[in-house]
Order: C-alpha cells, then sequence, then structure tokens
C-alpha cells in the first residue's frame, strides 16, 4: 500500500484513479506513521510529545469476473482517528471513531475490467478521543471479504449457554442472516456445537427472507455436561453456522464461545460455583516500539506476560481492544471488563455500543460492559438518563453481562449507582466503605487503582531533569496509593471483588518531558519486567 503524511488538510486529487502516486513511500499494514516522528518539548503531552499528521493511504487491485454477483466489502480493524474510504473516485465510507472497526460494502463501485483504486484519509488533527497517544493510520488489519447473495451477517452468530442444573445446559444461538437479493428467498439454517472435531448437538431452521433485508433465526441445543471455560482451564467450543437456498451452502461460518455460569453479589464475584478475586490489571493498546501498529504476536506476547504476573483480569482500557487481544483473553482465561470509548446516547455513540456489543458477546472471558471512563456527567440528570439508555441498548443484544461505568468524581454522588449491576471505582479508596454501606447487594470492586510510576533499575531519588522515578513501589499521594496499600485495604474488607491496577504496560502519553510515558506500569514501554511486577507475583 502507497502511504502520503501530510500537514495540510486534504492532497488534491489523491482518490482519484489518475492521481500519480509513484513518488509516495510503500508501507506495510498495520502501520502507524505517527510513531516515525522524533518526540520534541513543544508537542502534546498527553499525546506523548508528537505531533498529529494527516495522510494518505492507496492501494490499486484487480478482482476477477466470478466475483461479479457477490457482496464485496472492506473490513477495516481500525485507523486512527477519522478516516475516509474512498473507492475509485467515489466516497464510500466516513469514521468518526479511531477505535472501532468497521465494514465499507463496495460492491457497487468496481470495475471488474480494469484495476480499481482504493484511497483512505486519515485524519488526527481535528478530534481527539483520548489523553494518551493515539497514532495516525490503519493501525488494525484490513480485510477485503466476498460474500455470496445470502449470508451471515457481520457479527451475525450469537450464542447463549445457560445452566439448567448440574449436569444439563441449554445454548440459545441467533443467527442473523443477511439478503442482498432483489427478491424474498427461502433459506435453510443449521448450526452446530462442535468440540474439538466432534459435533456435540446441531439444530435446522427453515425461513423466508424478504428482499434485500436481514432475519434472525433461532435454534435452541442442549448439551449435557459441556466442559467449562474457567480462568484455570479455559476451554472453547464452536459454533458452526451453514445457509443453504435450494440445497446449496451460501455461507459457513464459525465463532468461538465457552460455557461458564457465573454471578455477582454484595459478597464479590462467583464463577462456576467459585468465589474469584480480580488480580486485575488494565492495559493501553500501544508498543512503545511500534506505536499503535501493533504486531499479532506482540499482543499475544503481552497477554501472556500479565498471565506469568499473576494477573487473572483485564481492562479494555479505555475503548475495544483488537480481536487478536480478545481472542488470547479468551484462550488464556482472564476475566474481561471490555469498555467504550465514548459515553453517549447520540446516534453515533449507540452505533459504537452495538458493534462493541456484537462483537465480543460470544466471548467466554467478556464478563463486564463498562459504558464509560471517569465521566463528570455522571453527576448529573443528564447522566443518568445516557446511562440508562446505553444500557437498555446493551440489554437488546445481551441479558447476560453486568452494565456499568467506571466511577471517579464523587462515586457515591453518581445517579445512576442504583442502575448499575455492578459498581466500579477509580481509586477513591475513602468512598468505598459508604458505597457498600448504600448498596451492600452489589458487587464493589476497582475498576483502576495503584497509578504508582517508578523507573525500572533506578533506586534513587527521582529524578525530574532525566524523567526517572525511585522504582520501589510508594504511595504517591493520598489520591493515587501504591500496590501494598490498596491490595491491604482490599483484602481488610471481605466484600471487595478485586480491582484492576493502572498499568500493566507503560504506554506513550500522558507523561511529563523528558519521559515519553506515564510509568506506572508493571511492565515498561519495552516489555522489560519491572519491580512491580515481581511485587504483583
Amino acid at each position: 500500500m502507497y502511504h502520503q503524511a501530510k500537514t495540510v488538510r486534504n492532497l488534491w486529487g489523491a482518490p482519484s484513479v489518475e492521481y500519480n502516486d509513484e513518488m509516495w513511500e510503500t508501507v506495510s499494514l498495520p502501520h502507524d506513521y505517527i510513531i516515525e516522528q522524533t518526540p520534541t518539548s513543544d508537542g502534546n503531552q498527553g499525546l506523548g510529545y508528537l505531533k498529529p499528521e494527516n495522510a494518505w493511504y492507496r492501494k490499486k487491485f484487480t478482482l476477477d469476473d466470478e466475483d461479479k454477483d457477490k457482496r464485496i466489502c472492506l473490513y477495516f480493524e481500525g485507523i486512527a482517528t477519522n478516516s475516509e474510504v474512498w473507492l475509485n473516485g467515489s466516497l464510500i465510507k466516513r469514521s468518526f471513531a479511531g477505535y472501532y472497526g468497521f465494514e465499507a460494502d463496495i460492491s457497487d463501485f468496481l470495475s471488474f475490467d480494469r484495476e480499481n483504486v482504493l484511497a483512505v484519509y486519515v485524519n488526527t488533527t481535528d478530534n481527539h478521543e483520548g489523553w494518551w497517544y493515539e497514532g495516525g493510520g490503519i493501525y488494525r488489519h484490513v480485510w477485503l471479504e466476498k460474500y455470496e447473495q445470502i449470508s451471515v451477517d457481520r457479527f451475525g452468530i450469537y450464542i447463549e449457554p445457560k445452566k439448567i442444573d448440574i449436569d444439563n445446559w441449554s445454548a440459545d444461538c441467533e443467527v442473523t442472516v443477511r439478503s442482498d437479493l432483489y427478491k424474498d428467498c427461502n433459506i435453510t439454517v443449521r448450526t452446530e456445537i462442535i468440540d474439538k472435531d466432534v459435533t456435540v448437538c446441531s439444530a435446522e431452521a427453515e425461513t423466508t427472507i424478504p428482499c434485500r433485508d436481514s432475519h434472525v433465526v433461532t435454534a435452541n441445543m442442549k448439551v449435557k455436561k459441556p466442559h467449562l471455560w474457567d480462568i484455570d482451564d479455559p476451554y472453547q467450543y464452536t459454533i458452526r453456522t451453514h445457509i443453504f437456498v435450494n440445497g446449496t451452502e451460501t455461507d459457513c461460518q464459525e465463532v468461538m464461545f465457552g460455557f461458564r455460569s457465573f454471578e455477582c453479589n454484595g459478597d464479590g464475584m462467583i464463577l462456576n460455583g467459585k468465589p474469584i478475586f480480580l488480580n486485575g490489571v488494565c492495559a493501553h493498546q500501544d508498543f512503545g516500539l511500534c506505536g499503535k501498529a501493533v504486531p499479532d504476536n506482540i499482543h499475544r506476547y503481552k497477554v501472556g506476560l500479565i498471565k506469568e504476573m499473576g494477573a487473572n483480569a483485564y481492562r479494555c482500557s479505555h475503548y475495544p481492544h483488537s480481536e487478536v487481544t480478545m481472542d488470547e483473553l479468551d484462550r488464556l482465561g482472564f476475566v474481561v471488563m471490555d469498555e467504550v470509548r465514548r459515553f453517549e446516547s447520540t446516534e453515533e455513540g449507540l452505533e459504537q455500543l452495538r458493534m462493541l456489543i456484537k462483537r465480543d458477546r460470544n466471548r467466554p472471558s467478556v464478563f463486564f460492559w463498562s459504558v464509560g471512563n471517569e465521566e463528570p456527567i455522571s453527576l448529573t440528570e443528564n447522566g443518568r438518563r445516557i446511562f440508562a439508555v446505553m444500557k437498555a441498548e446493551i440489554r437488546k443484544l445481551d441479558k447476560t453481562r453486568p452494565v456499568m461505568c467506571a466511577l471517579s468524581e464523587r462515586p457515591e454522588e453518581t445517579t445512576f449507582l442504583d442502575n448499575c449491576d455492578v459498581i466500579g471505582i477509580n481509586y477513591n479508596l475513602n468512598k468505598y466503605d459508604a458505597i457498600h454501606e448504600q448498596n451492600p447487594q452489589k458487587m464493589i470492586f476497582a475498576s483502576e487503582c495503584c497509578a504508582s510510576g517508578t523507573t525500572r533499575g533506578w533506586y534513587f531519588d527521582d529524578c525530574p531533569e532525566k524523567g526517572y522515578i525511585n522504582a520501589i513501589d510508594k504511595d504517591p499521594d493520598s489520591w493515587f496509593a501504591g500496590r501494598e496499600r490498596t491490595w491491604k485495604f482490599f483484602s481488610s474488607r471481605k466484600w471487595i471483588a478485586g480491582g484492576f491496577q493502572w498499568i500493566a504496560f507503560e504506554h506513550r502519553g500522558e507523561c511529563l518531558w523528558p519521559r515519553l510515558c506515564s510509568q506506572s506500569g508493571a511492565i515498561d514501554m519495552f516489555m522489560q519486567k519491572k519491580d512491580a511486577f515481581y511485587q504483583n507475583q
């Protein structure tokens, strides 16, 4: 793919087929062009002293005639931050969020007798979604996907395992089937639950999909004595869905899932009948050497590192994390707090929320939906209404997981505390007792704690001119309590279900020159273990 970074808002002609891009740089995706800069002290400290720039990407490709009757889409897992997708000079899609995947249907704009030109414009200067390093570019995977006219919709498979009794479980399944035909169509949907290579059970249903519409097909299956998913034994099954039209298979898709039961109450969290204490960590998604464009093997390595450190829980702070990270959290056995970027009931905000729920609702590792982080509006009537709308939207798509918000500013005065299924508190150790007294029936845990900055290998007084902080755990102030004091506080109150430390890995941004990161991580920006790593073990 060709790439041209520019500080200007636009580059005249870049989306067009005829534009000459021979002098542009050739890059591989995923890609972050902001990380190529040299940090300077006059840059934005929240963004890691790197300056936002805009850029264009272009790619040329051809398709065969056999693809003419298919629905062809581009699926972008993430572009930082705002973006436009153009094909053959036509604007196909705009995205206003840097942390969500989106689909661009290019079927009607393709050429089959000549080369196609894809152009993507990335705008990082007009919108900052966070106070951390956000990068710039097509930093997650892009997929060119080809579908028959009758197919499973994106994230269209949803399975809800339920425990009936000690031996028997039900598995209610919904399959959203999409039709791009210009007539009604009779279809057959067959769904199978597979344990390794063995089909455990299956169900089949027939229905009619209206012209260019979608339809939800349901199935109920029973499984006897399934192998349960647990943090110490993260066992998964496969659900496979086949679509048939007149006996011919038009689509087959698979997703992984797990059987597990859990409950959250005033005594804490119970998983598969056993109490569990959350030894959790928060995390951002960048990596010191390559910015936001993190290779898949590094995502997996990071999850393995925190497992080695003793963590059993992971907070996706403060946005949806990469799909490969989520796969690894399922595989290694974590309790995940999945979080949206925007606490909004706007059309755009709800669309982003729906995308997250649909993408991750089959994952056995996901236990909590967090609809916001440290939102000042949580103290107002507007905040109460926004939370209610977001929770109702989640319940349309998933009824099994608690809905919450990470509370920080005067959490005891939150206007929707009564509507939170569980209560997550950022810092505020002096508020826990009062909140528990007001809500004795609800699970309470630290959605964020222990932001204690340290420099690996530095055992002297702090040295601001070098950006060094003593490596030993400490209480930076009355708000940011260190790991030892925080965990002693939790241990003295059996009703606290644990917490998520800030933070697993040093991340770029939120820093003071000459530091390029906050240094609160238990693992530094280059994946080296700090004293906090061994303290946590």
